[in-house]
């Protein structure tokens, strides 16, 4: 009897072991769930911006090689006309 009694103690204590490491185990991957969560909407918020800066250093050079190209048309048509 007190050999069932010894085993059935530690069987107890080992499923009361395993109990406790699977409970920690499930808090961390919980943690580490939010985490990465948090780190992808950190993340597509960062493409977010980048792809609208992009966009706008694009606009802001379109713009500029158009003005440019406005310029040199007209003084091309200046020395054009003052030719004739």
């Amino acid at each position: 009897m007190e050999t069932l009694s010894f085993v059935l103690g530690m069987a107890l204590v080992v499923v009361i072991g395993l109990s406790i490491v699977a409970v920690i185990g499930f808090v961390k991957a919980r943690k580490l769930e939010t985490e990465l969560e948090h780190i992808s909407s950190d993340v597509y918020r960062q493409i977010d911006r980048n792809t609208s800066e992009l966009h706008q250093r694009i606009d802001f050079e379109a713009g500029s090689i158009q003005s440019q190209l406005d310029s040199r048309l007209d003084k091309l048509e200046q020395k054009l006309t003052n030719k004739k």
